[in-house]
């Protein structure tokens, strides 16, 4: 007959067994809470790098290495900002995708690229929605219409009626797909022929306008300062249903005849897809903390960016409503770009 064990080391052992399969359960439940707070607690341990899909000096730049700047001083540790302008951006988001999901790699880019790419190239090579996980929402900035000095239109009214009579003369300064699409929206809402001429990002395409290599460019506020301040340009209004609060006396394309014409340029945060959540939540906050300091928000509003809310959440929305948003264009109009 074998012997029974003391109730004592019976109720030891099933108290174990129990506490066993309650670990278990909260792990299951939870998803691993401790192990993965614990990633968060120590980060970061190297320098993060921030890539950064076009050349130094335009919004997105800008935008950035403000933001980078107050993150470093945040963590104490280097934050590297990685220039890489490459044809429509493609080669700097393939990089940024592929990067390991450590929280090491940012990518810091707008509509253009993420909302805009993925539904103008076909063979793309990366979703913006499955290869990322957004971070942040960080800013948002009017466009403005601008034209060379030469040209004899003075507001939005007098450059549809030159189109219209002109059909096809007039060149636009593309400078990625934020700026085509803009455009391609006010062709089909005022009912114009326009010829778009790429370049190689916002920047040398405002600077094309300058020379008078093209006539007329839609661009952000933050890329199209230098030129605005040159005396070669003129401000004929901004794209936002509100007048920009610098530029209260421009007044809007939606007033000047094309009811309804509403684009602002967006700028936010995204880690490579894979990247544990507390990382990403880690990030997410600091970033929000970065967004409230006086400093970051005298800078960048200086450039008429509107700070965002730093939120992962939102940014999630506001790419996917954007997403369908210019694909229902690029359908209608069969817009077809060349890779």
């Amino acid at each position: 007959m074998p012997r029974e064990e003391p109730v004592t080391k019976r109720c030891l052992l099933g108290g174990l067994a129990w506490g066993a399969f309650t670990a278990a359960l909260a792990i299951a439940v939870l998803g691993l809470p401790e192990p993965a707070n614990a990633q968060a607690q120590g980060f970061p341990e190297r320098t993060m790098r921030i890539i950064v899909p076009t050349a130094p000096g335009g919004s997105i730049d800008t935008t950035a290495r403000v933001v980078a700047g107050k993150l470093a001083e945040l963590w104490g540790k280097p934050v590297v900002i990685e220039n890489r302008a490459g044809e429509a951006m493609v080669i700097v988001k393939e990089a940024a995708a592929k990067a390991a999901p450590d929280g090491d790699t940012l990518l810091v880019a707008h509509d253009g690229t993420m909302a805009m790419n993925p539904v103008v190239y076909p063979n793309l090579g990366y979703h913006s929605q499955r290869d990322f996980e957004p971070v942040a929402l960080l800013t948002s900035i009017p466009e403005v219409v601008l034209v060379n000095e030469g040209v004899p239109a003075k507001s939005i009214q007098e450059l549809v009626a030159l189109a219209k009579a002109n059909p096809g003369k007039l060149n636009h300064a593309s400078g990625g797909t934020a700026t085509l699409l803009a455009l391609e929206l006010f062709k089909a809402m005022a009912g114009v022929d326009i010829t778009s001429i790429p370049f190689r990002g916002g920047a040398p395409a405002v600077t094309g306008v300058m020379s008078g290599d093209t006539q007329l460019i839609f661009a952000d506020l933050a890329t199209a300062n230098a030129g605005m301040q040159s005396g070669k340009l003129r401000t004929l209004a901004v794209t936002t249903l509100k007048r920009a609060p610098r530029l209260p006396e421009v007044p809007t394309v939606d007033e000047s005849g094309v009811p309804g014409y509403d684009v602002a340029t967006w700028i936010g945060a995204f880690a490579p897809a894979g990247t544990p959540k507390s990382i990403v939540g880690r990030i997410e906050a600091d970033i929000k903390q970065a967004l409230a300091v006086p400093e970051v928000k005298a800078k960048l509003e200086a450039l008429s960016m509107e700070i965002r809310s730093g939120a992962s959440e939102e940014m999630r929305a506001v790419l996917a409503g954007d997403i369908g948003k210019w694909g229902r264009l690029v359908k209608d109009r069969n817009i077809q770009i060349a890779q």
